[in-house]
């Protein structure tokens, strides 16, 4: 009706100019102006008649979809998605919204496929209702209009889904992330750390944190526009703030996995990420901060450590000569997960070969403890990701 408006203003302004025209030519204009407004309305009214048409009448569900079809439109590519392989039988309930192929310890003994996404919103065309039921059996209508999800399109016998229509709870401008290498869940850890928000779970005694071990998914994006999707149990955690990834096929930093979309999560090399979103079943939270560049993976470096505990030294071999501002790690370690025993035997400058060594607290640790350990020894740079050392 704005349109309807807007041209009768003008003939009002115009019969205004007239000024001092004829009664009858006044008449006249009456008449025009009158069928101004009944051709415009009558045209507008068609319009919006066409329009209503036009879109389709929606039947709202949940549906369990694969990573592909989950991140479909909100991502930059989503054609290397198959399954994240886990190498244990154990964690497969741990996600409320992980779609997993796990029957019992006995069949899958030796671990299980991470699938995709269970209880997403979808809308699905009146018309199209029963062709999508066929192609997704996971599928559940619901009788309340969700705040957030992907519209349906059944073409054939596939099914198509849109960008998500998103809910945005909160976007926080005031976190800042910090990224690890070399980790124990992949070539790189982003921490999500917040300020003056507590939206994310960010320990074991957090609660009622709204994004926690129910997300269904998070989108890390770069400066350059990349936007890549983050799967449970190889990126994904049940406290969300951290997110890791692999950029080679090698998983010698999470031996549990075997990673999945390395060919996008491989792109993340050398980029500077600036956001990243966390996406709940009704709703999603933004997160944005100063760019965190992605440091390059040294490739085909080899580097050895021998531990000397009588004069307290450990001399490395194999050390790239490109490296800048060397820093040394290393702990003895003793257990597994959350129960080890951690000692940090060095932790400093790496100037030469060699380094002194906390030879006391490493007799002491292994003293204390009835089971051998093992060492975690990583040297960092400037420019290149942390390099793992082999100790001999």
């Amino acid at each position: 009706m704005k349109k309807v408006s807007i041209i009768l203003a003008l003939v009002m302004a115009t019969v205004s100019l007239a000024g001092c025209g004829s009664a009858e030519a006044a008449s006249e204009n009456q008449q025009g102006e009158a069928g101004v407004q009944t051709d415009v309305e009558s045209t507008l009214i068609e319009e919006e008649q066409t329009a209503k048409a036009a879109i389709p009448n929606y039947v709202y569900g949940t549906a369990t979809l694969t990573y592909a079809e989950f991140y479909s439109g909100d991502v930059s590519n989503t054609e290397s998605y198959d399954a994240v392989s886990s190498a244990t039988s154990k964690k497969f309930e741990i996600f409320p919204n992980m779609n997993t192929d796990y029957v019992d310890e006995t069949t899958n003994a030796e671990g299980y496929s991470i699938l995709g996404v269970k209880n997403v919103n979808v809308a699905v065309p009146e018309d199209q209702v029963d062709a999508y039921a066929k192609l997704n059996e996971s599928f559940i209508r619901t009788e309340e209009t969700p705040s957030q999800y992907k519209v349906v399109n059944v073409e054939g016998d596939t099914a198509q889904y849109s960008a998500t229509v998103f809910n945005i709870a909160a976007t926080v401008t005031d976190a800042k992330a910090e990224l690890l290498t070399g980790t124990n869940w992949g070539d790189y850890q982003l921490n999500i750390l917040e300020n003056s928000t507590a939206y994310i779970r960010s320990s074991r005694d957090d609660e009622g944190n709204p994004i926690n071990a129910d997300i269904e998914g998070v989108i890390v994006e770069t400066a350059s526009g990349l936007k890549v999707g983050m799967e449970h149990l190889q990126s994904i955690w049940v406290m969300p703030y951290e997110i890791s990834f692999n950029i080679e096929a090698d998983n010698s930093h999470n031996t549990r996995v075997q990673f999945d979309n390395i060919s996008e999560l491989s792109k993340l090399e050398k980029e500077e990420i600036i956001s990243v979103t966390f996406i709940n079943q009704n709703d999603a939270y933004v997160y944005t901060f100063d760019p965190v560049y992605v440091k390059p993976v040294y490739r085909n470096a080899s580097v050895v450590a021998t531990i000397d505990e009588e004069a307290g030294t450990m001399t490395l071999s194999g050390v790239p000569e490109d490296l800048e501002n060397t820093t040394l790690s290393a702990t003895y370690i003793v257990g597994k997960g959350h129960d080890a025993v951690r000692t940090v035997i060095y932790d400093g400058e790496f100037l030469g070969e060699s380094v002194e060594i906390d030879a006391k607290a490493l007799s002491e640790a292994k003293s204390a403890q009835t089971e051998e350990g093992s060492y975690s020894v990583a040297i960092s740079s400037d420019n290149y990701a942390n390099i793992a050392v082999t100790v001999e």
